[in-house]
């Protein structure tokens, strides 16, 4: 059996026929493709505007800059950040200039905890970035409590929780950004990119503008129209708004063959979802007697989790490590990642020093934690595989 990945692209006839009409239309710079991917994408996470940039990292550091330019942060600003994230998240605040701090995450949903906040709040507190961490949504009540409490603005990740709602509302929506991933391993693929959210039209326009070095051209009906008609807008300047730079930028935008595979992933994202979460409720309910070892994903009630992955964590109690099951399942072709290890990491560990024991069930995520695929591209046999494996493995 060939190798049982836990990512997976889905690429049907709809996203082959979008970026044949691209190439047929001889434009593969941003267009009407990307254009319509980007409303419809902020529309089903019942936001107003949508930037597709590429990637979820870049959507991360965008959001945070444009935060900075409204608000006039310094470099003695501090963002609230879980412990337990992809670095990306903490190196987007570090990047803008000014300083994560972490917080501890919540043992079953290995999301920030939201009793853990305000103890890490200071007079140089300007905001959070909680993170929808596997596509599990965050307890967002209290921590929009918190903000508004204290006065902090929130950006959401939601790089892994495409589509996930908590109590009803799609996540992104919750706070003033929100940033996505469409890597392709990700849930909603456009092979790279990402997308950045908010119902703020100025925040909108500066997050166009950085992605297109600074552009003063923002214009969605230039970014959407056809490139040979002259829009009269950008010519009521000195110089054409479209090569006329304001701000300092980056280039970080995508074209239309990204957001023609993206408008035929969001067309498609019933199956992926779908599947996703069939696969994830078929591991778990064949895992339960594992329980008493391994810690299975949990959610409540109030949200629909959007199974980016399967994660799992090695209890204390138990009598072998996660290297032992890991090296285990990958000698037998299941691949297996860790929890997103983020203060033990190399670097961090030079910039912060040794605080990975300050956070002690980030510490135990990151030395006891891992998660296997659960992808809408799993056959029931490699499902199969991955249960039987594991049973295997413990009767050892």
């Amino acid at each position: 059996m060939e190798k049982i990945g836990v990512g997976y692209a889905y690429v049907s006839d709809i996203e082959k026929k979008y970026v044949n009409e691209a190439l047929d239309a001889i434009r593969l710079s941003q267009g009407k493709m990307v254009h319509k991917f980007e409303k419809d994408f902020a529309a089903l996470h019942d936001q107003k505007y949508g930037i597709a940039c590429n990637s979820g990292t870049s959507a991360l550091h965008v959001g945070v800059e444009v935060m900075k330019e409204i608000h006039g942060w310094t470099e003695k600003s501090e963002v609230l950040v879980p412990a337990i994230t992809f670095i990306a998240t903490s190196n987007a605040v570090m990047h803008a200039g000014l300083t994560p701090v972490f917080v501890d995450v919540d043992p079953v949903t290995y999301n920030m905890d939201p009793a853990k906040i305000e103890e890490k709040i200071t007079a140089n507190t300007i905001g959070m970035i909680p993170v929808h961490t596997f596509g599990q949504p965050c307890d967002m009540d209290p921590i929009m409590e918190i903000a508004e409490k204290h006065g902090l603005w929130v950006m959401e990740d939601c790089a892994e929780a495409h589509f996930a709602t908590y109590k009803g509302r799609k996540v992104g929506s919750f706070g003033e950004i929100g940033a996505f991933s469409t890597y392709v391993a990700h849930t909603i693929t456009t092979g790279v990119g990402g997308v950045i959210i908010t119902n703020d039209q100025k925040m909108a326009e500066i997050s166009r503008s950085l992605i297109a070095h600074g552009r003063a051209c923002t214009c969605e009906v230039c970014l959407a129209s056809d490139p040979r008609k002259v829009c009269p807008l950008r010519m009521k300047t000195q110089m054409d708004k479209r090569f006329m730079m304001v701000r300092m930028g980056y280039s970080y935008r995508i074209g239309e063959l990204e957001g023609a595979i993206g408008l035929g992933q969001l067309e498609n994202r019933d199956i992926i979802m779908g599947n996703r979460k069939k696969n994830a409720a078929y591991l778990t309910d064949r895992l339960q007697d594992t329980k008493d070892v391994l810690q299975l994903p949990e959610a409540p009630d109030y949200v629909d989790h959007s199974y980016m992955m399967y994660p799992i964590v090695v209890k204390k109690e138990a009598s072998f490590t996660r290297e032992d099951i890991t090296h285990f399942l990958e000698s037998k072709n299941i691949e297996t990642r860790p929890m997103l290890p983020l203060l033990n990491q190399p670097i961090y560990q030079e910039i912060f020093g040794d605080i990975e024991k300050d956070y002690p069930v980030a510490e135990w995520i990151d030395h006891y934690g891992f998660y296997v695929g659960c992808h809408h591209g799993l056959t029931q046999k490699e499902l199969d595989v991955i249960v039987g494996a594991i049973h295997e493995f413990l009767k050892k």
